[in-house]
């Protein structure tokens, strides 16, 4: 049996707990969530709210300084081949690195094959600081 608690081993579940982390941010925010059916989207979810769509893309690490924004692209014969993002992929950019969330817009990132938590301070909401579900910014 599986202790409850274990660091995940798997890059699988490591992205979930981080697509989990944004939802559960977003929904403290007021914002309704949407997941794409396809999963072949360039995009990982949709958030809402008055009316307005804005399509976020989650990336996780669970200790780096920074992570990777290539995106995994199946070819016709089953080869895994990886890109990078361009505008009109997503709108915001989400890097998780517990207990801090980045909420960055497409156009504020500087690299397109890399994000370093550094250079986005500005961006940082601590999921443990109860002023982070008070001031929610307008995306």
């Amino acid at each position: 049996m599986e202790e409850i608690g274990q660091t995940p081993t798997s890059p699988h579940y490591i992205g979930q707990a981080g697509e989990h982390l944004v939802c559960y941010l977003f929904h403290m925010w007021q914002y309704n969530i949407l997941q794409p059916l396809n999963p072949k989207s360039s995009y990982d979810l949709v958030v809402e709210r008055d009316g307005n769509f804005k399509t976020i893309q989650v990336k996780t690490t669970q200790n780096g300084r920074k992570v990777s924004l290539k995106k995994s692209m199946i070819s016709y014969q089953g080869v895994r081949k990886f890109g990078v993002y361009k505008e009109g992929d997503y709108d915001y950019l989400c890097a998780c690195k517990f207990p801090y969330v980045y909420v960055v817009p497409f156009s504020k990132i500087e690299a397109t094959t890399g994000f370093s938590f550094s250079l986005y301070p500005q961006y940082k909401y601590d999921l443990n600081d109860p002023q982070t579900y008070e001031y929610r910014p307008t995306i």
